[in-house]
């Protein structure tokens, strides 16, 4: 049944969901995906285009509301937390682990019901309490750099005080998140260095090895943190502005996927969600990158049609083969006019835009691949108004809201 939501009912409702003490929703109902990033300036978005698409969408929307009027504030931060004692892989683990086709925890089914928090940062409380409104189970943090593509920030405690309390929220909130971490090449790539050839190891050893200033718990030690993504929407070798050839790229993935296990090894790690994958002339060589052992799921993305009826059948039976799950790394709903036929990001109505968040909730089902995926992130939960050109996700669209709730 559609629901429309009034401004009272939402803060009502938002408040309770936020006072509700219930663990994270483990679930094999469908769901789950997200990971976009930008290579455009702050002003013209962060979600390149597939194949066939020649321009971006805008992420960076004037936000007149937020979602701080959905949820009361915190009060206290959570209490620090013990490091978990590593588990033996045949006992269930309190961390997301790969089981099979699918993602479990404490040996439970876990389907990932996601969606990005993107500007969102300052306020993890309020976004919090919206994302439970939205049932949803985890938080990707994608651009979370405090100065956009600067390469100094990303390090810096500016940007890592404020995700350690975006994680300390999700962890009071019952939530996980997935840390995406596109923008550190896009950073690199800014300051003019080679961003896949350049040795990502010692950022993420910085990662790992951080220890969260809210609760007390190193990084590579915490369950909250569910998946890191590496680099969603790679620019294509064979496309304008690539950062690097075929095996680099491919050279890439294995060295950086390699060199988290060996600093977190109880948090999964993935390429990020892949584009162009419907182009075989495209000069992403995804079955090498997905067969990675390294590589825990295979991401795609969904921003066109070629996407859909090309990309995503592909990866679900290649890594059904596998025997790997494979992830809708990410999908959007935005308010704005299509920019073409190919276009599946922009919709002119709340109603255009339900019916297209109801059809990928149908594929994060399952209900048109070989197999189901581990779930969907989809750009963006958010509050505000509906204002032309935002991709946000929220009570001001009630019809798409409830359809992804």
């Amino acid at each position: 049944m559609i629901r429309t939501l009034s401004a009272v009912t939402v803060f009502l409702v938002a408040t309770a969901a936020w006072g509700a003490t219930s663990a994270i929703r483990l679930t094999a109902a469908p769901r789950g995906s997200a990971g976009v990033q930008a290579t455009t300036t702050p002003d013209i978005g962060l979600k390149a285009l597939g194949t066939e698409r020649p321009s971006s969408k805008s992420p960076r929307q004037p936000r007149h509301t937020s979602a701080s009027s959905l949820t009361p504030k915190a009060t206290a931060p959570p209490e620090p937390i013990p490091v978990p004692t590593p588990v033996s892989k045949r006992g269930p683990s309190p961390f997301v682990t790969v089981c099979g086709t699918g993602l479990c925890v404490d040996d439970a089914p876990f389907r990932e019901r996601g969606a990005t928090a993107y500007g969102q940062y300052n306020d993890p409380v309020s976004e919090v309490g919206l994302a439970r409104l939205a049932d949803l189970n985890t938080l990707e943090l994608v651009e979370f750099d405090t100065r956009y593509h600067t390469l100094s920030d990303t390090e810096s405690s500016a940007t890592w005080d404020r995700v350690d309390a975006f994680i300390a929220a999700a962890r009071a909130g019952g939530l996980h998140v997935v840390l995406n971490l596109s923008e550190y090449g896009q950073s690199l790539q800014a300051a003019g260095k080679a961003p896949v050839t350049t040795d990502w190891g010692p950022y993420l050893n910085f990662i790992a090895t951080r220890v969260n200033t809210v609760t007390g718990v190193k990084y590579a030690n915490d369950p909250t943190i569910a998946m890191v993504e590496l680099w969603g929407e790679i620019p294509a070798p064979n496309y304008p502005k690539p950062v690097g050839t075929t095996l680099q790229i491919t050279d890439f993935y294995a060295r950086s996927l390699a060199e988290w296990k060996a600093d977190a090894p109880h948090i999964l790690a993935s390429s990020g969600g892949l584009s162009y994958i419907n182009d075989a002339h495209s000069g992403i060589d995804w079955k090498s990158i997905m067969a990675n052992p390294d590589n825990a799921s295979c991401d795609v993305e969904v921003n066109s049609t070629g996407d859909l009826s090309v990309s995503v059948p592909s990866v679900a039976a290649y890594c059904k083969s596998l025997g790997k799950p494979w992830f809708l790394a990410a999908w959007s709903s935005c308010y704005g006019a299509p920019r073409g036929a190919w276009d599946l990001d922009y919709w002119s109505s709340d109603s255009a835009m339900s019916a297209h968040a109801r059809a990928m909730v149908s594929v994060a089902s399952g209900a048109s691949t070989a197999i189901a995926p581990l779930g969907d992130d989809f750009w963006n939960i958010g509050g505000g108004t509906a204002v032309i050109g935002t991709c946000d996700i929220g009570p001001q669209f009630p019809l798409t809201f409830a359809a992804i709730t």
